[in-house]
């Protein structure tokens, strides 16, 4: 089960399209399997989330069916009219399970690693965080360390949210934007310099990942920019994602568990 929605969040929250002005759950999108989402960070689509109160839960993320880059397609700056990185291809099958051409267009694959010495996968399962790193601990953020971004990128941006959104609203624990792309890793709890740190879903600026009950599972995400969108600090993470859905076409996922007790 765990590993099912784990999957099903590594595709809707790669980012496809960019987001709607209330950040739905993906209603435009066309929903696909966890058959159809075998690999937990290879494909993308999009969703929505907010934090609600503790009890007050949505249902599962929905997702769109695309595929991973196109053979020989080499990830690089964006050309004219192009988004940066590599192309969608388009899977096969019946119309109506197939994305549109603006959900094509403005798809995120998801080709960079993310990964932790703190959050390490078994068994085909999402590692679990520890408590340390939430707030039944320092709720500090886990040292990430990251692979294969792609050449003409200005910067990039780092997020940590919840898989399923409250509220039918995206939930961002924490926003990270402008680090420098040539960095390949993130300290625990020490920002590098030039980063500028977002406002979450809880109303503070900074990291906190703190479930309303048990448990939660979460999604860190690193997207490549081909260029600088320049936010203030104490931005609003869920706009400037709608603006990163839009050029960026290269994110890397690590998805994580944490349960109390």
């Amino acid at each position: 089960m765990v590993l099912a929605l784990a999957a099903a969040a590594a595709l809707a929250l790669a980012g496809c399209g960019g987001g709607s002005s209330s950040e739905s759950t993906g209603a435009s999108d066309t929903a696909s399997s966890p058959d159809a989402a075998s690999s937990t960070a290879s494909q993308a689509a999009s969703s929505g989330g907010v934090k609600a109160t503790p009890g007050s839960r949505s249902g599962p993320v929905s997702s769109a069916a695309v595929g991973g880059s196109e053979s020989g397609d080499v990830a690089g700056a964006a050309g004219p009219g192009k988004k940066h990185g590599s192309h969608v291809v388009v899977p096969k099958g019946p119309a109506e399970q197939a994305p549109t051409p603006e959900q094509v267009a403005h798809a995120t694959v998801a080709d960079m690693s993310l990964e932790s010495p703190a959050i390490v996968a078994s068994g085909g399962s999402p590692g679990r965080l520890a408590a340390t790193y939430t707030c039944d601990g320092k709720d500090s953020w886990p040292a990430l360390h990251w692979g294969g971004v792609p050449a003409g990128t200005a910067e990039l941006a780092l997020f940590a949210m919840n898989v399923q959104p409250v509220e039918e609203k995206l939930f961002v624990d924490w926003a990270v934007a402008g680090i420098d792309p040539s960095l390949a890793s993130i300290e625990a709890d020490r920002l590098p310099k030039g980063a500028v740190v977002g406002t979450n879903s809880f109303g503070n600026r900074g990291y906190s990942i703190c479930p309303p009950g048990a448990g939660e599972i979460y999604m860190f995400a690193l997207y490549a920019l081909p260029q600088s969108l320049s936010p203030q600090r104490g931005f609003d993470p869920r706009e400037l994602r709608k603006e990163i859905l839009a050029v960026s076409g290269n994110v890397g996922l690590l998805p994580t568990v944490y349960e109390r007790g």
